[in-house]
């Protein structure tokens, strides 16, 4: 093709389009899917915007998780939990090791207070066989 048979070709498709411009119809018809379009992306940004502020606020409680962490609070223990964290302090303690050194009766109180400090993250808990150890 050569570069006139090209340049007919172009002007003649512009004519046709131009055609097309000058129906009320045609041009009502763009302008309604140019609507939906536009109706379609303002949806899609209201959805991504929600996601964003779901994320600046996810954000904001991860910040003051990781400061309220940062600053960890000693609990404070009674005269009795400070005994029992001395005490692992020195070795890892079962719950007969605290009944022993406090002279409790049986091993559910001591067993319950040392749960409790592990709870709080005062003690570490780790089981070997059937006995469970506390260390700091």
């Amino acid at each position: 093709m050569t570069g006139d048979e090209e340049f007919v070709n172009v002007a003649k498709e512009f004519k046709d389009f131009q055609k097309k411009f000058d129906d009320p119809v045609y041009i009502a018809t763009l302008l309604h899917k140019l609507s939906e379009e536009r109706s379609s992306s303002n949806l899609v940004l209201k959805e991504v915007n929600a996601k964003l502020d779901r994320l600046l606020a996810l954000d904001a409680r991860i910040a003051a998780l990781e400061e309220r962490l940062g600053k960890r609070v000693e609990p404070l223990l009674s005269e009795t939990d400070l005994k029992i964290v001395a005490l692992a302090k020195k070795k890892p303690v079962c719950a007969q090791d605290v009944r022993k050194a406090l002279k409790y009766r049986g091993t559910n109180a001591a067993s319950a207070r040392l749960n409790a400090l592990a709870k709080q993250g005062v003690l570490h808990k780790q089981q070997a066989g059937k006995r469970v150890y506390f260390n700091t």
